[in-house]
């Protein structure tokens, strides 16, 4: 698959992480089971961004890398910068492979 294709997928992937971030911020996090669910949704959406990068291992171990952890008030908050450190790194992997097509 050439690399304009890939860089195009990855921005659509880049798209829903900030629908993921909206929806999170619109969440009352009331249900007890809020937490886990929204993990799975920000795990999916790191999952199908990896699969969009099997052939570009660089870029792959540099998405996959932990997300630093600060001490942050709750688990929301939390999810929130992962969100928006994935989508950083998204974005340099983007132009990293825009780059190259």
């Amino acid at each position: 698959m050439p690399d304009r294709e890939i860089a195009a997928r990855l921005a659509g992937l880049r798209r829903s992480g900030v629908d993921l971030e909206r929806r999170l911020r619109g969440d009352n996090l009331v249900a007890p089971d809020s937490e886990s669910y929204w993990r799975g949704q920000i795990d999916a959406w790191r999952g199908e961004i990896e699969g969009q990068l099997t052939h570009y291992p660089f870029q792959l171990r540099a998405l996959q890398a932990p997300v630093p952890l600060d001490d942050e008030p709750s688990w929301s908050h939390g999810a929130l910068r992962e969100i928006a450190e994935v989508r950083h790194r998204l974005d340099l992997t983007i132009e990293r492979i825009s780059e190259d097509a």
